[in-house]
C-alpha cells in the first residue's frame, strides 16, 4: 500500500477570520474563464447562493471586493475579477505551487523506503 501527502493551505487574518482558500481559488478561477458567477459556480458544482456566500466572506475579510460586476446589454451580465483579485489569485497560486514542490520533496525523502505495512492480510 502507498502512503500519499495531503496537504491544504489557506488564508486568514491575524485575528483568525477566513481569507482565501481552495475552494474560493476555484471559484476565482472559474469566474474568469467563465465570465459569471453564474457558470463559474456552475461549473466548479456550487450553487449560485453558495458561491455569493463564500465570496461575501472572502470579501469581509479581505477588505476588497474580489469581482466586477456588469448587467445588461446584449449578452446579458456578467464578472470578472478585480485587479487586486488577480493579484491575490497570482500570489496564492504561486505559494501554492513552490509549497506543494518543497513539501513533496520532504515527504518523498522522510518516507523513501518506508514498508507501510499490509494491514489488508490480518
Amino acid at each position: 500500500m502507498a502512503v500519499r501527502l495531503r496537504v491544504k493551505f489557506w488564508l486568514e487574518s491575524e485575528s483568525g477570520r477566513f481569507l482565501l482558500g481552495p475552494g474560493t481559488l476555484r471559484l476565482l478561477l472559474a469566474v474568469a474563464e467563465e465570465g459569471s458567477l453564474k457558470a463559474g459556480a456552475g461549473r466548479i458544482g456550487l450553487s449560485y447562493r453558495a458561491a455569493w456566500e463564500r465570496l461575501r466572506k472572502a470579501e469581509a475579510g479581505l477588505g476588497f471586493p474580489l469581482l466586477e460586476r456588469y448587467s445588461g446589454g446584449e449578452g446579458g451580465g456578467g464578472s470578472h475579477l478585480t485587479p487586486e483579485a488577480l493579484e491575490l489569485v497570482q500570489r496564492y497560486r504561486s505559494f501554492l505551487q513552490e509549497a506543494e514542490g518543497l513539501l513533496e520533496d520532504r515527504f518523498n525523502k522522510a518516507f523513501a523506503n518506508w514498508p507501510l505495512p499490509d494491514v489488508s492480510k490480518k
